[in-house]
């Protein structure tokens, strides 16, 4: 959420809706299976893909 402009927006309008602690641990859930999809596939991270 620091670094990427797009994840900061996603989290942003999911606190919105709830609180802000499952919107902390509906990004990491979101960043741990990019990365699974990542070390499985070999394809570079796509942050349109993942929060698009």
């Amino acid at each position: 959420m620091r670094y990427d402009a797009q994840i900061k927006r996603w989290y942003q309008k999911k606190s919105a809706k709830t609180m802000p602690v499952v919107a902390i641990k509906a990004v990491a859930h979101k960043l741990a299976r990019a990365c699974y999809y990542v070390l499985k596939t070999g394809e570079a991270f796509d942050v349109k893909r993942a929060f698009g």
